[in-house]
């Protein structure tokens, strides 16, 4: 198990200069500090270890017991009240919150009637999160393994005929079948033109011969996720597939090979993106080149042109390169990658290259 006091204790040393508390109303960064995964909750984290205290309601008084081991669970729903008080009896005066998780209600329910100031920082727990530790790391491989189980064992049986929602629930049964606690997103299955969409939602659409296939999906295995697409071909190949195909699987072995210590994510999006602006369909790539995969799907860092921030060893994130044709069709192939020291290890393994099937 996690050491969530270590974790806890990290958050301290990085508002130790400017707060003496920070609070927590959502469910992820909740889970990260202390473990409990319930969805009624908060978190109050003070400069003094004994003054932590887990809030949660007596619908969840027995996981707050089995999970969170290591700190105060107070069962009562007056989450507020039970926050000033301790605030008040510690002298608190300054605390530190990320705005983008908490509502300006929550806020003005925090300083009311007292002489506290709330001190603002935007993923406040990013740089933690973002360095995955040996739990996290062992968590999204089982992830990503049944992930790339499942899609390699559905692709070997993908025929004419079936249509994308089939295809969408035989993943979730393969998941299921292999462990997995559910889905980590709501799978992504978009056949022929349907595949131009990057976020297609599954149809009752019929796979045909001649179709493109696009299946990006993952599974959830104890809060974390995973994250995998190929693209595959049905019966046959055009030339224009193929083509588009190539520059998208080229680009990202390059933007695998590029994740290395001290690489900036601006570094990895630029690398893809070059290779297939030179392929005459740069402005077919129409997202980021990839993200990181965590407790949620979609976290910091983000592989986009705009972020300066450098890759570190533990960092876990997707390289995904795509050109998407309007009224034609797409490619879109997609990693989980660890960083390390070395070159970056691919947790949803499997072929890279053109696959045709039935």
């Amino acid at each position: 198990m996690p050491d969530y006091l270590s974790r806890r204790n990290k958050l301290r040393k990085l508002f130790e200069d400017y707060a003496q508390a920070s609070v927590f109303f959502d469910q992820v960064s909740i889970r990260y500090l202390t473990g409990f995964s319930g969805s009624n909750a908060a978190l109050l984290v003070s400069q003094d270890e004994k003054s932590d205290l887990l809030l949660t309601d007596s619908r969840y008084t027995k996981r707050a017991e089995i999970e969170a081991t290591d700190i105060e669970a107070r069962i009562d729903r007056n989450f507020i009240k039970n926050i000033k008080e301790i605030l008040v009896k510690e002298k608190i005066k300054n605390v530190a919150i990320d705005p983008k998780l908490i509502n300006v209600a929550t806020s003005e329910s925090l300083t009311k009637d007292l002489d506290i100031k709330l001190v603002k920082f935007e993923d406040f727990l990013s740089p933690l999160r973002m360095i995955k530790d040996e739990y996290e790391i062992k968590q999204i491989k089982k992830a990503c393994a049944i992930t790339a189980d499942t899609l390699w064992f559905l692709i070997n049986d993908l025929r004419p005929g079936m249509t994308e929602k089939q295809i969408s629930q035989l993943l979730l049964e393969g998941f299921l079948k292999r462990g997995a606690d559910g889905l980590a997103f709501a799978s992504i299955v978009a056949s022929g033109k349907n595949s131009a969409t990057p976020h297609h939602e599954p149809t009752k659409k019929e796979i045909e011969r001649g179709d493109m296939v696009t299946i990006d999906c993952g599974a959830l295995v104890n809060g974390y996720h995973a994250d995998m697409t190929r693209t595959v071909f049905i019966g046959s190949c055009a030339d224009w597939q193929k083509d588009i195909y190539l520059a998208v699987m080229n680009s990202q072995n390059l933007g695998r090979e590029k994740l290395q210590p001290g690489i900036s994510a601006k570094e990895v999006d630029q690398t893809c993106r070059e290779y297939i602006e030179k392929a005459n369909y740069g402005q077919y790539f129409v997202h980021g080149t990839g993200h990181g995969v965590g407790l949620e799907i979609h976290e910091p860092m983000f592989l986009v042109k705009d972020v300066k921030t450098k890759l570190s060893v533990g960092n876990c994130v997707t390289v995904e390169p795509g050109i998407y044709l309007p009224d034609k069709g797409g490619v879109r192939i997609e990693d989980t990658c660890l960083v390390t020291q070395t070159q970056a290890e691919v947790l949803t393994p499997g072929s890279h290259e053109l696959i045709c099937v039935a």
